[in-house]
């Protein structure tokens, strides 16, 4: 199982990383901007063992630019956030892999920005529950 966690405060993860290290021996990659994930993005096989973790709103405090299957994206005027990246480049690339939104926002504003963005609601999971991601990876593998 490979985790690619998009993801630009690392304190929000670091606990759950911990406990998902305790049940998965495969190493969880968890990517921490823009800049340091397109990579493994690209290179992330289209199985459903595999997993990707959305931070739904990062952060950007510069312009940066990506590469998403050739096409040149500008971060902060062509996305406004992980639903929009979703949306714009992994939507039709990814048929197999599982896809998840987590948000440090309650879960109900969550799913409100969800459905604001045409997310299936069901792949947003909140900060408040933990305890819900960890199951859905631990019966992924």
């Amino acid at each position: 199982m490979n985790i690619i966690w998009l993801e630009d405060e690392p304190e929000t993860i670091d606990i759950i990383k911990h406990q998902l290290e305790k049940y998965i021996s495969k190493p969880i990659n968890v990517c921490q901007s823009f800049i340091s994930f397109s990579n493994e993005i690209e290179e992330l096989e289209d199985k459903k063992d595999n997993v990707v973790i959305i931070d739904i709103r990062m952060i950007y405090n510069r312009e940066m630019f990506f590469f998403c299957f050739g096409n040149k994206i500008k971060v902060n005027n062509d996305l406004d956030s992980g639903f929009e990246y979703f949306n714009h480049c992994l939507k039709n690339r990814f048929k197999h892999v599982k896809i998840i939104f987590f948000s440090s926002k309650p879960q109900s504003e969550a799913i409100k920005d969800a459905k604001k963005h045409d997310i299936d609601t069901g792949l947003i999971i909140s900060k408040d529950y933990t305890t819900e991601l960890l199951n859905i990876i631990r019966g992924l593998k």
